[in-house]
């Protein structure tokens, strides 16, 4: 019997070897290690192995679902074996885990599933003005102080204060706006200010002598400062059961120093394109549009995140080219070939243009999952393809919404990127706690007009 076990072992061991060196097999080992559906759908692994193989293969759920919508026994999952191979058939909203196994108990592939309750949402293409008070005062540039003498000293920058610092509080006062700033440095009697500032991830002190200045008769620090940023961008959807809406499809920068704006609080109101600048190589276009504080779209700013921004409204948003909520399409749900954008070139007059999606990357995480074309003549004659204010223009396909416009090739404005749903809807989580921070019910003030633009990218 000692000597049996051996031999098994070497015969089992060559089993195995032989197994993963078919050209059949390695196709099966490449499947991916996790898949996304939506409860309904199926997907089909097809299986083109020698009989012998084939008859020794199983695929099964190993592990049961976590889900607050179904019975944690249940499978998320269930799997149907054909002629051809296997169909995964989404049961209901979980996560679940399949595996392939040789002779019922030698694992050889594991697939993680993840099953999404189908879901509608109202399509954006709104054309909506953006006013955004940041966190705090935003360090923009370094103002000389001319002295009595002619000479010219920089006060803050020489104790250390840093353009994209976030100043927060002057003498233990918490500041909000450019005036704020203003009426603390001026009334300090002997000029002595301690600025707490943040710097990316960090809080700092720096003490500050403030002197007084020939040209304005007030003490000054030497500072260009902002207190936050207004343009104009596209909504993206809008989900009638939360009133939570994501728009512009990125970050909102500062133009300054290219960091992101920290919400205190915003608003985004309806906003009327007045004129179109035409894009061209190296030469972005852009909307040129006013707010509209009686239009149809109303609410507020809660977060600007590398997915855009997100908030809820204080009224019903409803699109006329829809007369309902359009289903969501998910990443591994989109195609190359033709789509749609919905957006406003003139008025508030919402549009579908036509575009086509060159290319997908389904595992792109980082608001550029699509390669989007735009072919149609109309759009192209007006604008020569994506510009500045078109950022959250919804992207429709086979009657889904499957993402948003984000970015242009600044070298060829026919071509941009687009981001998936599934990266915008992974902020409406969060977006439900920050809710409850921010409020309509506070007006933003002391926003300096200076529009934020759609990402470009040299291509």
């Amino acid at each position: 019997m000692p000597k049996i076990r051996p031999v098994c072992g070497v015969i089992l061991a060559l089993m195995i070897a032989v197994f993963c060196f078919n050209p059949q097999v390695r196709t099966l080992l490449s499947l991916p290690e996790y898949q996304q559906m939506v409860v309904g759908e199926s997907s089909h692994i097809d299986l083109d192995l020698p009989q012998q193989l084939e008859n020794r293969l199983v695929m099964q759920v190993t592990k049961p679902t976590h889900s607050v919508f179904s019975n944690p026994v249940d499978p998320a999952v269930t799997i149907n074996r054909d002629a051809k191979g296997y169909e995964i058939v989404a049961l209901k909203p979980g996560q679940t885990s399949v595996q392939f196994t040789l002779l019922g108990y030698i694992p050889v592939k594991s697939i993680a599933v993840k099953t999404l309750p189908p879901r509608r949402l109202v399509v954006g293409g709104h054309s909506i003005g953006v006013m955004l008070q940041s966190r705090g005062i935003m360090v923009v540039g370094f103002a000389p102080i001319t002295k009595e003498n002619g000479t010219k000293e920089y006060p803050a920058r020489d104790s250390g204060v840093q353009i994209g610092d976030l100043i927060m509080q002057v003498n233990g006062k918490r500041v909000t706006s450019e005036n704020d700033l203003a009426r603390l440095v001026d009334n300090t009697g002997d000029g002595q200010l301690v600025l707490n500032i943040k710097r990316q991830d960090r809080f700092l002190t720096r003490s500050i002598k403030a002197i007084p200045c020939q040209e304005t008769g007030r003490r000054r620090i030497g500072l260009f400062v902002r207190d936050g940023i207004a343009g104009v961008g596209t909504l993206t959807f809008w989900d009638p059961e939360s009133k939570e809406y994501g728009a512009l499809g990125h970050i909102i920068l500062d133009a300054d120093t290219r960091q992101g704006v920290e919400v205190l609080k915003g608003k985004i109101v309806s906003a009327s394109v007045q004129t179109l600048k035409m894009g061209s190589p190296g030469q972005p276009g852009e909307k040129i549009g006013v707010f509209n504080n009686s239009g149809q779209v109303a609410g507020n700013i809660s977060r600007n995140t590398g997915y855009g921004i997100f908030g809820t409204t204080s009224v019903d948003i409803t699109n006329p080219l829809n007369d309902y909520p359009l289903e969501v399409g998910y990443a591994h749900q989109v195609k190359t070939g033709h789509a749609e954008i919905y957006t406003v070139i003139n008025g508030d007059q919402i549009e579908k243009f036509s575009v086509v999606i060159e290319k997908v990357y389904p595992q792109r995480q980082n608001g550029k999952g699509m390669v989007i074309k735009v072919d149609d003549p109309r759009l192209l004659s007006l604008t020569g393809g994506i510009i500045q204010g078109m950022s959250g223009s919804p992207i429709v396909q086979n009657n889904r919404i499957i993402g948003a416009v984000t970015h242009v090739f600044l070298n060829d404005p026919q071509h941009g990127y687009g981001i998936f749903m599934d990266n915008m809807l992974s902020e409406i989580e969060q977006n439900k706690i920050s809710s409850k921070i921010f409020s309509t019910k506070n007006p933003v003030t002391g926003i300096n007009k200076l529009a934020f633009k759609l990402n470009s990218d040299y291509k």
